[in-house]
């Protein structure tokens, strides 16, 4: 999303380049709250540290004790990610790739995607969207590894303001086996705390990398039955 102007609310400023140290989830500049048709690629023109955007976006330390200290690559079909960005909802149906270009072959990584903004409790609990584990480094992250909770849509409900979506990166220390009944269970609930869950499969503390977008599913005009 582009920040070439200054919105106020709240008493809360957005600037260029600068944000607020308390993400509002009812604020964004006035350009992202735009209905759009898909027409072209839609480019990130946000740029900002990983460590910097978790923290930045309310997410570090709330959810995540300590942020990833890289960048993942991401986008969609027709959208990229850039560490907060906002993307319309209609263009995070179809995922196309995540990467880590700093990644090594010589370990395998779990990929956890969440939603920090749908009901799933108090903090630090966050939404599950996904978890691939046993993943090679490769171009492209969603593939290759085992699917250990399957992928459903990122799309947010309606009317429920700006969501937070992110993908985050552990380094493995062993084989993580998908069929374990702890997955199936995680299934069910897609209820996840990040830091217990490192814990638990004994994935190195710290994740090594991550990403994520801001949307928001809204009624278009002045609708009527």
């Amino acid at each position: 999303m582009g920040l070439n102007s200054t919105t106020q609310r709240a008493g809360v400023v957005w600037s260029l380049g600068r944000y607020s140290y308390e993400f509002q989830r009812d604020l964004l500049p006035k350009d992202t709250k735009q209905c759009t048709c898909i027409s072209s690629y839609q480019k990130a023109k946000l740029k900002i540290s990983a460590p910097m955007a978790f923290k930045k976006y309310g997410i570090s330390p709330k959810y995540l004790p300590v942020p990833p200290k890289d960048k993942l690559k991401g986008g969609f079909v027709t959208a990229a990610v850039e560490l907060g960005n906002y993307i319309d909802p209609i263009r995070t149906i179809d995922p196309e790739y995540i990467s880590y270009p700093k990644g090594m072959n010589s370990v395998n990584y779990t990929l956890i995607m969440i939603d920090f903004d749908k009901h799933q409790g108090p903090a630090p609990n966050v939404h599950l969207i996904a978890i691939f584990v046993n993943v090679p480094n490769s171009k492209n992250l969603l593939v290759g590894g085992e699917e250990a909770v399957p992928f459903i849509s990122p799309v947010p409900n309606l009317g429920t303001g700006i969501h937070r979506i992110a993908g985050v990166l552990y380094e493995q220390n062993d084989h993580i086996d998908p069929d374990q009944i702890e997955f199936l269970k995680l299934t069910k609930s897609r209820v996840l705390q990040l830091a217990e869950f490192a814990k638990t499969y004994n994935l190195k503390p710290e994740p090594v990398a991550g990403t994520f977008y801001t949307t928001e599913l809204k009624r278009c005009g002045n609708f009527k039955h």
